[in-house]
């Protein structure tokens, strides 16, 4: 069994999991302003928006949703 195959979020309690909520929520956040801001230099510069897969956003949002978080989007 490797170190990915166990669950490490067992034996946390639900604030410790509404803590880890939290931080992904805020990671998120930072990661799409990010993306904004370099959207907006690259169409400054009249260049391809970066990736948004770059910046991770889609596994932050699918880690925080099996930690039971309800938030859909990086705004909320």
């Amino acid at each position: 069994m490797s170190k990915f195959d166990k669950e490490p979020i067992k034996g946390l309690d639900c604030e410790e999991i509404a803590l880890l909520i939290d931080a992904l929520t805020a990671l998120r956040t930072e990661r799409g302003k990010a993306w904004n801001t370099a959207c907006d230099i690259a169409q400054v510069a009249n260049k391809r928006p970066p990736s948004l897969k770059k910046y991770g956003i889609d596994e932050i949002a699918r880690l925080a949703r099996r930690l039971g978080a309800r938030k859909t989007h990086w705004l909320d």
